[in-house]
């Protein structure tokens, strides 16, 4: 009996010392890795249904509203908003572009911005004190040139329809996550009403739980203002983030002017999608088209590299 206690006493040390080594080496190795990052290139459009019928189909209460904007929620990178002239520059172009784009940066054509954006150079970024360019190919959050867009005749027909306006459209790439790790976009568009817009809300794209479809969650809402206050329904919108709004708008806003919010829609939907496939979401007041595909970024080629 004591031989036999020995050589089990013995072999249950040796299985340790082996479970301890090889724990030891799985977590040293170098064959584990995390798991490879999946980007895509995400387009979007954002519309407003002008049918009064249409937008009648429900009954609007503010009581029912419940609008919020996510606690981690950011915003696009847009080059129009960072752009700075090089020194080298000459005056004129300097007021053309001053001209364009803070006079009426809403009368531009996608076009016309793409082009002051590819003459005058992305603002110089400095990051832990090394600089950098924003790099279209592979800065994720960034606006992309319309040059880039498939939905430029799509976008083109809801211009020209009396039935629609395009109030957003978003061309950008990411890296798609889970739900736990997802960034929402911050969306304004339409006409401005000193710190509000016409649509606001938020964008989240991010896989589902088995992390074999792409979701989007849209969370917008639609509204209508007036100077005179609807004394029987108390609409509510909340304030923009801080770092988030635009204080272009209040400046060139009258300020003897009050808006008041006086009806709201409300779109708050979840699509599961395909990567590589156009996909529709309704709503009585808004429609919103989106497509999601595959990106690889490519290899880079210098350490200069820029747009």
């Amino acid at each position: 009996m004591p031989i036999l206690q020995t050589k089990k006493s013995a072999t249950f040390t040796v299985k340790n010392t082996l479970i301890a080594c090889f724990g030891i080496l799985l977590a040293a190795s170098p064959v584990i890795a995390l798991p490879q990052e999946r980007w895509f290139q995400i387009e979007i459009s954002i519309f407003s249904n002008e049918s009064p019928i249409d937008k009648s189909e429900e009954l609007w209460q503010p009581a029912r509203q419940q609008l919020a904007f996510p606690e981690k929620i950011r915003k696009l990178d847009n080059l129009i908003d960072i752009l700075t002239l090089d020194s080298s520059n000459s005056i004129n172009q300097t007021e053309v572009l001053d001209r364009e784009s803070t006079v009426a940066p809403r009368e531009l054509s996608p076009e016309q911005r793409e082009e002051i954006i590819l003459t005058t150079g992305p603002k110089n970024q400095t990051v832990n004190h090394e600089f950098r360019f924003f790099d279209f190919s592979r800065d994720d959050f960034l606006q992309l040139p319309p040059s880039s867009s498939d939905f430029q005749q799509t976008n083109r027909e809801l211009e020209r329809s009396p039935a629609h306006r395009l109030l957003f459209h978003g061309l950008w790439r990411q890296v798609v996550t889970n739900s736990a790790f997802a960034e929402p976009i911050y969306v304004e568009g339409g006409l401005a009403y000193g710190a509000q817009h016409e649509l606001q809300g938020s964008l989240t794209i991010r896989f589902n739980d088995g992390q074999d479809r792409i979701v989007v969650d849209a969370n917008l809402w639609f509204s209508e203002f007036s100077i005179v206050e609807n004394l029987t329904e108390k609409w509510e919108l909340p304030t923009p983030p801080t770092f988030i709004a635009n204080f272009d708008d209040l400046e060139t806003s009258n300020p003897d002017l009050i808006f008041h919010p006086i009806r709201v829609y409300h779109m708050q939907q979840t699509r599961d999608m395909r990567s590589r496939e156009f996909h529709y979401l309704d709503h009585p007041a808004l429609g919103l088209v989106i497509l999601v595909e595959p990106y690889e970024i490519p290899d880079p080629i210098s350490n200069n590299s820029n747009l």
